[in-house]
């Protein structure tokens, strides 16, 4: 019998569907980071947590930090898995939870954001199409003038000049769903839960910087990586996330992966000449209207 558990208790969620995420890891990519870092700190607001059992086995799992999309998973067994979506759809819509949008592997996107529409009448539409890179034969770039060092802090110069990197970042990307502004705090609390920033500097003038995650079930993801418009094409990002990269092996990761827009060709071809090979194809949706708003 098919039954949708709701959980309070993030460890005993965390525990249930432990099983699903070892198997498919690379699906559950992001899943499991940001339900690890709500496990190292949690998150202001409880996240909805979900899962659909079948036998006593999680065959569908959902999270979702209160403001942002709802991350979906799916046994990658199922044949069909657009039946244990709709039950997901269904059981969450009678909370009447709010929910902004779903991101996760393209397919299982795709089929919870059809069972959303037909099931609340929401409108829902494509937001972003990411590529999940992972890390083959490094290949670092050569001769780019420079050297890394690691950004620290406990200083404010390099927590003030990241938050404002950070901020044009996002806005330059789209990634967040609220309005980009510089923010520090946030920087050291993703620090408390293990993030390393690289700097690649050039003469002590930090010219772009690179982001690592912390090293969990032997992976490391890097995020974010950015140039100033000012010193673009010369090769300081592609330092900066050699420089990334050596950091998180330094910590144990023996799998680097990170996240492109699928439809920005220059940073993928900057990211496959480095070394790094697509291993999966992610999705954001967007839920505009229906009964929750």
């Amino acid at each position: 019998m098919t039954r949708t558990e709701f959980f309070v208790d993030a460890e005993r969620f965390a525990a249930v569907v432990e099983p699903l995420l070892d198997r498919d890891p690379s699906g559950a990519i992001i899943f499991s980071h940001v339900l690890a870092n709500h496990l190292a700190s949690p998150f202001p607001e409880h996240p909805l947590l979900v899962a659909v059992i079948d036998d006593e086995a999680v065959r569908a799992a959902a999270l979702r930090v209160p403001g942002f999309p709802m991350l979906a998973l799916v046994d990658p067994g199922i044949e069909d898995p657009s039946v244990v979506l709709g039950e997901l759809a269904k059981d969450v819509l009678a909370r009447r939870e709010p929910i902004v949008g779903f991101t996760g592997l393209r397919r299982t996107v795709q089929l919870l954001a059809d069972a959303w529409s037909s099931q609340s009448g929401a409108t829902t539409k494509p937001r972003m199409w990411e590529l999940l890179y992972r890390l083959g034969e490094l290949t670092p770039p050569v001769g780019v003038p420079g050297s890394a060092r690691p950004a620290s802090m406990d200083d404010p110069a390099d927590v003030d000049l990241l938050a404002g990197w950070f901020c044009e970042f996002r806005k330059e990307t789209g990634v967040g769903r609220t309005a980009p502004v510089p923010d520090p705090q946030g920087l050291l609390l993703s620090a408390e839960r293990g993030e390393v920033v690289s700097l690649w500097c050039v003469n002590g003038r930090p010219v772009a910087a690179a982001g690592h995650s912390a090293v969990r079930r032997g992976g490391s993801k890097i995020a974010p990586v950015y140039t100033p418009p000012e010193d673009r094409r010369r090769g300081f990002g592609s330092a900066a996330t050699v420089a990334a990269i050596e950091s998180a092996r330094r910590l144990g990761a023996a799998e680097i992966t990170l996240f492109t827009d699928a439809d920005y060709a220059p940073s993928n071809a900057v990211y496959c000449r480095l070394g790094f090979e697509v291993v999966g194809e992610f999705a954001e949706f967007d839920v505009l209207g229906g009964p929750t708003d």
